[in-house]
This record gives C-alpha cells, sequence and structure tokens, in this order.
C-alpha cells in the first residue's frame, strides 16, 4: 500500500485538517488532502505547489517549518493562533517526516483549537508549549487489538510498542476506568463508520500519572467502505490546563516582566505611538503619564538617529540602537534601545521598544576615553612643551621619507638647541628656564608651516621636519626666519632674556636616506655652527 492509499485509509475521515506535502525537486506539492481540509479550505490544491496556492506570508512561515522536518526527518509542531484577529480561528498544526518508494513526504494534521485562542492571549510567553507538542498516534483493530503504535506514543505514555502491538487495548490501563464507557461508547460509532469531533479527557501514562490529552478518532476504512481498524491520535494539553490553573499567576507574570521591568518598556502601534508603558518610563524620562502616552517615539528616533533603519522593525527583524533622549529636566539620557516587531500571521501590527538607560555608563567611557587620549597625547608628546618628543618625531619622519622616496619630494631636518640655557638656569633657576623653553618653542611652531613638525628632544635640543620642499633656497628662508624669531629678547618673570639658537640641517637626499643619517649630518652642521661662535645656521 503506498502513501497515498495510506493517507486515505487513516485520515479521510478525520474532522481535523490533514494534508500529504510532497517534497520534489527542492518544492513543496500538495499530494493529498482530506475532505475536511478542502471543505473548510474551499481551494483546488492536489497536484500544485504551495507556493502557488498560498499567500506569500503564509507560504514563508510554512516553508520554513516544512523544510525544518525535512531537513531534520523529525516532528515538527506549530502553532497559528490568529491572535488578536477576532474573525479568525485559531489552529495547531503537527508536521511528520514520511519516506515511500525513494519519495519525502510531510504529513500536516491541522487541528482547530479556537478554543485557546483566548487562554494563549492572555498568555502569549506560553505559546511555545502548545506549538512544540507531538502527537501520539495508536491503531487498533475492530476487536480491539493493538496493531500499531508510534514513537510519540512510547514517549508519552511509557509503554513500548512490544507491550502493545497485538495485544487488547482494553487490557492496559491507558484510559481510566470511569472514562471506559464513555470511550467504548465512541469507539462504537467510529465501528459503523461515523466520524466523532476530537475529545478533551484524560489518559493514563505506564506509571499512573493522569495526562489531559485531546484524542482525535478517526475511522479506518477498506476498499468496500468496511471499518477495518481505527486511528486515535493524542496530543498533550496537560499544559494548556496547567496553563489554565495558573492563569492569574501567569497574569501577574507577565506584568512583572512588563510592568516592572528596571528598564522602560514601551508598546507602540504601527505608526509609532505609544500606546502602553510601563512604569520605568515614567521614572527614567522624568515625565508624566500623559506626556509618554501619544508620543510618537520612531518619529523621533528617525530624526535624532539619521542613519538608523528603523524599517527593519516593519520587516519583522530586531533592531538594536543608542538614542540621546533629554529627560524632563532636559539632561541628556543615553538610552540602549531595543525594537521588537509584534508579529500577527506574518504581519508586523507594533513594536516593542526596551530602552535601557546606560548614561552613567557612557559617561564613564567617555572619562575613559579622555584619560586614553590623555595617555596617548603623553606618550608622544614632551611634557613641558606638548611638542612632539622623539618618538613620534622618528615615526613622522620615517613615513616622510617613504613619501618623499614615492614622490621624489625633498625634505630638510633641523637640528637645533637654546643658546646659553644653562646660565639662564645657573642665573634665573630652572622655573625661568623652563619657561624659557616654553616661549622658545612656541615661537619656533610660529616659524613654520602648518604641515611641519616641530619636535623637543630632550633638554634644549629641537628638531624641525620641514616636507614638501620645491627648491633649498625655501630652506635657507625658514632658518632665517627662526633665528630672527628667536633673536627678540624675551621676558619671563619680569627678567629680560636674550636666548639665541645655533642650527643644524641636513636634506634628504643629499644628506642621507635614513633617519640615522639625516640626523648624524644635522647634528654635525650643528656644532659647526656652535664652534663658529652660535647664533647661525649651517646647510651640511
Amino acid at each position: 500500500m503506498n502513501i497515498k492509499q495510506q493517507f486515505s485509509l487513516f485520515f479521510e475521515q478525520m474532522a481535523d485538517m490533514v494534508f500529504l506535502v510532497e517534497w520534489k525537486n527542492n518544492e513543496l506539492w500538495y499530494t493529498s488532502v482530506n475532505p475536511s481540509a478542502q471543505q473548510k479550505l474551499g481551494i483546488d490544491m492536489v497536484g500544485r505547489r504551495l507556493i502557488d496556492v498560498l499567500p506569500q506570508s503564509v507560504f514563508t512561515l510554512l516553508d520554513e517549518y516544512y523544510t525544518k522536518c525535512i531537513e531534520s526527518k523529525q516532528p515538527v509542531t506549530y502553532s497559528d493562533l490568529n491572535l488578536f484577529v477576532s474573525d479568525l480561528p485559531a489552529s495547531e498544526t503537527s508536521l511528520t517526516y514520511m519516506e515511500d518508494d525513494g519519495k519525502t513526504f510531510v504529513l500536516a494534521i491541522t487541528k482547530d483549537i479556537s478554543d485557546l485562542k483566548k487562554k494563549a492571549e492572555d498568555y502569549i510567553f506560553l505559546e511555545s508549549l502548545v506549538a512544540n507538542t507531538v502527537d501520539a498516534m495508536l491503531v487498533i483493530d475492530t476487536n480491539g487489538i493493538v496493531l500499531k503504535v508510534n514513537e510519540a506514543f512510547v514517549q508519552q505514555f511509557g509503554w513500548s510498542s512490544f507491550e502493545l502491538i497485538g495485544q487488547s487495548w482494553e487490557s492496559f490501563p491507558n484510559t481510566p476506568k470511569e472514562l471506559k464507557t464513555q470511550t467504548l461508547a465512541t469507539l462504537s460509532l467510529l465501528k459503523k463508520g461515523q466520524s466523532v469531533p476530537s475529545q478533551e479527557t484524560v489518559r493514563l501514562t505506564k506509571e499512573g500519572m493522569s495526562i489531559h490529552t485531546s484524542v482525535s478518532y478517526s475511522p479506518i476504512l477498506n476498499e468496500e467502505n468496511n471499518v477495518v481498524a481505527i486511528s486515535m491520535i493524542y496530543r498533550n494539553i496537560q499544559h494548556l490546563k496547567e496553563l489554565e490553573e495558573k492563569l492569574e499567576e501567569s497574569h501577574d507574570a507577565y506584568k512583572s516582566l512588563f510592568s516592572y521591568h528596571k528598564n522602560a518598556v514601551c508598546m507602540v502601534n504601527e505608526d509609532g505611538i505609544i500606546e502602553n508603558f510601563n512604569e520605568a518610563c515614567l521614572t527614567i524620562t522624568g515625565f508624566p503619564s500623559e506626556v509618554i502616552m501619544g508620543f510618537n517615539i520612531v518619529e523621533y528616533a528617525k530624526k535624532a538617529v539619521p542613519d538608523l533603519d528603523l524599517d527593519k522593525t516593519n520587516r519583522g527583524e530586531v533592531t538594536n540602537y543608542e538614542l540621546l533622549f533629554p529627560d524632563s529636566k532636559g539632561h541628556d539620557l543615553y538610552l540602549s534601545v531595543t525594537n521588537v516587531p509584534i508579529i500577527v500571521k506574518g504581519i508586523v501590527k507594533g513594536t516593542y521598544i526596551i530602552a535601557q538607560d546606560i548614561t552613567e555608563k557612557r559617561i564613564i567611557e567617555k572619562e575613559r576615553e579622555k584619560l586614553q587620549e590623555q595617555l596617548t597625547f603623553q606618550a608622544y608628546h614632551d611634557s613641558l612643551t606638548e611638542l612632539p618628543n622623539r618618538r613620534l618625531l622618528e615615526e613622522k619622519l620615517e613615513e616622510s621619507l617613504e613619501d618623499a622616496e614615492k614622490n621624489e619630494r625633498i625634505l630638510a631636518l633641523f637640528f637645533l638647541d637654546c643658546d646659553h640655557l644653562k646660565e639662564v638656569n645657573d642665573t634665573y633657576g630652572h622655573e625661568v628656564g623652563d619657561e624659557l623653553l616654553i616661549a622658545f618653542s612656541r615661537r619656533l611652531v610660529m616659524s613654520v608651516r602648518e604641515g611641519d613638525i616641530v619636535a623637543r628632544l630632550g633638554g634644549d635640543e629641537f628638531v624641525i621636519l620641514l616636507h614638501g620642499i620645491e627648491e633649498m633656497s625655501q630652506v635657507d628662508r625658514v632658518a632665517e626666519r627662526i633665528l630672527t624669531a628667536l633673536g627678540k629678547p624675551y621676558t619671563i618673570h619680569r627678567h629680560k632674556i636674550h636666548a639665541t639658537s645655533s642650527i643644524g640641517i641636513s636634506t634628504y637626499p643629499a644628506n642621507g636616506t635614513t633617519v640615522q643619517q639625516l640626523f648624524r649630518q644635522a647634528d654635525q652642521a650643528l656644532y659647526t655652527v656652535k664652534n663658529a661662535g652660535r647664533n647661525g645656521y649651517r646647510i651640511s
């Protein structure tokens, strides 16, 4: 008997909607549907692809579940509760992977669970417990002898298939004694070929534990349309009964999650307008409820963060971003925001916005960044004059040499010191000497172009790096400008001080092509100037 015949045999009379879908050529095709599904949906499905029959949003959702079932070869259960859509029923579907004659099929059984819809709406966070249940199946002949059980039955009730198959259905206490009569009456109707609706009842495990169960019965007919067997599909609804018992507790738990969350949580509609919010919104922002209610937070976010793709939420994606928001006193609030789409039947109906106050964290980070900048500055600059130090100079000089070589440019390295600094320190003290060095360095900076580098090596030694020299006369002009600027007297702590400079100059590539060569040539030129009486310059 092939799988299509089995489908007809097992599910033709079932009140629940049942579909047999074949996976071929990487696409899903309706192979068989039972009359209940055909009648309820009123769509010609057999022999057609799911993508051609279903709306795109519905197909996209179903394709994910079918693909998961086929790839894992494991049962998959999902719910379509149509939450908050009053004119649509709720359903729950279980998918079972099957193979026959080298072909791959998925058996889908859809049950109407409209009576559970309101409960699920009251406690949406437990929806996954319903969606992930797996159906158990038992088949008996007309004499009550067990013909077949599936693994889900074994897992759910504890009896092994070895213990069950070939035994009388009444010989094992799966049905409580007080419910035997009712069940036998139901089986009697099924033996006559009549369909019966699903029943919510109680079944027992091998250990005697009671499980609230939804049972779907279906007579299995032979080719002469005579009942030869009966299938019973059991769905564990214990969690739903527990849900009823704990509904008030669950409501409080949901209230705690939303209302008492330490972060600000609000619900906005499709237009971005706040329709509900928790106490933390008031506490964090300082605004009264009448200001928050009706505020269009999405429009505000779009203006505050122009580059933010808030349409991701409308596409059903979670969005994370930071938002600067003024509180009621005008102080800046740094908020870490998560937008979670509220999706009903594949359509975004609104958004949960969860905002965490990270103002203190951002302030600490900014202070840390500022400290890091200070440390980095100190590592590369002279503490007295705040000019680049030797470390930074050598890095910049290496970069400049590479650029000069690549672009065939000339560089000039000025090596200079402050004449008579020792006499100033000995006469007026080191404090005056330090002030002199600071003033000396400022004059150096004012004497060169903005792109040139002035660095202090230590003591009274300074270095100037000139970029992009086109002709040597530029070097002479800069050296003369420096001597003129440094030759003017300084007034420091009411002392009039004269402090000239001796300058040794080397150029690339004439005097060397490495940092060491240029420093050595400039140093030699400097000592030539000093030996000649100071207050001058020499190009090596």
